[in-house]
């Protein structure tokens, strides 16, 4: 069974260090799975053969789950990113394009690079 490489335990303390999360309790786990999978695909599944979590993968999943919750927060009720809203009419404009997913699964590999890029487990050559 495929684990996500943080909990909500470990985001609330040390991962917030005292900051309100952004991430509700009962959705961590959904967004921590989907970062997890990002993660999982970048390190060539390197992290599911450790005995233990490194620090630096727990902190990144972190930040990658909100990213994602980010901009599943900022999608409307038929899923498409609200762009301006006028609530004098009480109307919205929205965009429907792929920049806005293809923007944050960027912002998603600059997370995974920052996090991870010092670590070995971004390397795509073959190890002995």
């Amino acid at each position: 069974i495929m684990k996500a490489y943080a909990d909500y335990e470990y985001y609330s303390e040390p991962y917030l260090l005292g900051r309100e999360p952004k991430i509700p309790e009962g959705e961590f786990g959904f967004f921590a799975m989907q970062a997890s999978s990002r993660i999982r695909t970048r390190t060539f599944e390197r992290l599911d053969g450790l005995e233990e979590i490194p620090e630096e993968a727990r902190m990144c999943c972190c930040e990658a789950a909100e990213r994602l919750y980010a901009a599943e927060r900022a999608k409307g009720e038929n899923g498409l990113i609200l762009q301006s809203y006028s609530n004098d009419g009480d109307s919205g404009t929205y965009r429907a394009d792929e920049a806005t997913a293809a923007a944050t699964e960027t912002g998603i590999d600059e997370i995974i690079r920052r996090w991870l890029g010092h670590t070995g487990l971004l390397y795509c050559g073959v190890e002995e």
